[in-house]
């Protein structure tokens, strides 16, 4: 009766996270398909402070394309090349910081945060993290089915990366994802240029 007891608690663990997984991944497919707003023109000179979640633990994979199409629409439909000097500066602009926000509230619930920040002059962070904290025995395969997520999705984060490049002054932008486990320890994380 134990063994049975486990077995079944496993598997229901199991079958929790693959549809934790394929929620987020479908929010990411969601956001990949939206359509950019029209009017998207963030104003430079802005002085806001960067986005970030109130909350540091989140569930990255629900949304990773949310975000990257919030920030990405926002710059697509921006006229003026070259305005920002860094990705903090372009994240700061009042246009831009809404759109983010507004992707981290919507990507925000009861199994994952997400927070969108710049990582020096070149890098915009995406990083989700989970609030429930997975075992060593389940890490394993929630890496392996993030980092799959992260390769299939690789081109709307490349599509962030030209945007940003549009727009901003720096040489080479990049785009980070980081998932972090309930305790904050990194799952898994990848850097596109």
């Amino acid at each position: 009766m134990d063994e049975t007891f486990i077995y079944h608690k496993r598997r229901y663990s199991m079958k929790r996270f693959i549809c934790v997984l394929l929620i987020a991944l479908l929010c990411v497919g969601f956001a990949a398909c939206s359509k950019k707003p029209s009017n998207t023109e963030p104003a430079s000179g802005a002085t806001s402070d960067s986005v970030s979640s109130a909350d540091p633990q989140a569930e990255a994979t629900q949304g990773s394309d949310a975000s990257s199409s919030a920030v990405s629409s926002a710059a697509g439909s921006n006229a003026a090349a070259k305005q920002y000097k860094t990705v903090k500066e372009y994240l700061e602009t009042p246009q831009v910081k809404s759109e983010v926000d507004a992707s981290v509230e919507k990507n925000t619930n009861d199994t994952m945060s997400m927070s969108v920040y710049a990582d020096g002059d070149d890098t915009l962070v995406y990083d989700y993290a989970f609030k429930q904290t997975y075992g060593e025995s389940e890490v394993p395969a929630l890496k392996a089915s993030l980092d799959d997520s992260l390769e299939k999705n690789a081109s709307t984060f490349q599509d962030v990366v030209t945007s940003l490049g549009s727009y901003i002054s720096v040489e080479s932008p990049k785009v980070k994802v980081i998932y972090r486990n309930g305790d904050e320890s990194v799952i898994t994380e990848r850097t596109y240029e």
